[in-house]
């Protein structure tokens, strides 16, 4: 009887099975050869480990030998005693370390005071000339006094002189020039009514009388409290703008100074008499008998006479 031949789909199917078969074979081999590796290394690993354990193991007990060797060495040199020179050296530069910090502490003190005062030295110039000011006053103040102190008393001469008055009225240790002869008039009746508005109540003057060859009239004459020139000591008086002025519009040949003085201002007149007999002027004294404010006076024809 004859075979039937094979399909070919038969065949195919035979070597996908072969194929399929070797294919299983070889991973199955590198399965095993993969656990083979792993166990092979897990062995390694553990033998490894054992070997560093037992190393640390104779280091530790190395160093502790040493340790123990050590101790009994250090044991067999006593402490050394106690040295009281020591201890005093110690105390000493503890206390010098303390007396350094203080003395630093100072030093930066002493920095700020120095800044400080370089600060304020860059106005020393503008402060020196008022104080060399103020020193030449005060001498000049201290020189007044001597010259007071150790002046002889004696009895003034009076004479009379071919002056014109000045009237000046020391009050409240003021002074109140009642006229202004800066632009004096030629007539010396109309001098005597050239009022000082600036120590003055100018427009409230008033006159009554003659006044001519036969002089024979009065003023009233109401002062601005307060508006003096004020009187402290000589180089201040001396100094004063208002004072400067009142002697530029005098002239000691041709007026003379006469002082009507208050019964508060006896101190003050001794600084402005030697303010005007400095300057070359003769002068008069009076007590003022007007119920200031306002003065009052009133002039004849004759000749006066001065000090």
């Amino acid at each position: 009887m004859s075979r039937k031949s094979d399909e070919p789909g038969d065949s195919l199917e035979l070597l996908l099975d072969t194929i399929c078969n070797m294919f299983g074979t070889i991973m199955f081999v590198a399965l095993v050869a993969a656990l083979l590796a792993l166990v092979s290394r897990s062995k390694r690993v553990e033998e490894s480990m054992s070997v560093i354990d037992t190393e640390r193991e104779r280091q530790i007990f190395e160093l502790e030998q040493r340790a123990d060797e050590l101790e009994k060495q250090l044991a067999m040199f006593p402490a050394p005693a106690v040295d009281a020179q020591h201890e005093e050296a110690e105390t000493r530069m503890m206390r010098a370390l303390g007396e350094i910090e203080r003395r630093q502490k100072l030093i930066a003190q002493y920095g700020e005071a120095l800044r400080a005062l370089h600060a304020s030295a860059e106005n020393v110039d503008a402060q020196i000339n008022p104080l060399r000011q103020e020193i030449d006053r005060l001498e000049d103040a201290v020189a007044f006094a001597q010259k007071i102190r150790n002046r002889k008393m004696r009895t003034p001469l009076e004479r009379e002189v071919n002056l014109a008055q000045f009237i000046i009225i020391v009050w409240q240790d003021r002074l109140y020039p009642v006229c202004d002869w800066s632009n004096r008039s030629v007539s010396g009746c109309d001098r005597l009514k050239q009022w000082n508005d600036r120590y003055v109540y100018a427009s409230r003057c008033t006159t009554t009388g003659q006044c001519g060859p036969k002089t024979n009239f009065a003023r009233s004459i109401p002062l601005r409290e307060d508006r003096g020139i004020p009187v402290r000591d000589l180089p201040q008086l001396r100094s004063n703008p208002e004072f400067q002025s009142l002697l530029a519009s005098l002239d000691p040949t041709e007026d003379l100074i006469s002082f009507e003085v208050a019964a508060d201002s006896f101190d003050a007149i001794a600084v402005v008499k030697e303010a005007f007999v400095a300057s070359g002027f003769n002068y008069r004294l009076g007590i003022a008998t007007s119920r200031l404010p306002v003065y009052t006076d009133s002039w004849i024809s004759g000749t006066p006479s001065s000090f």
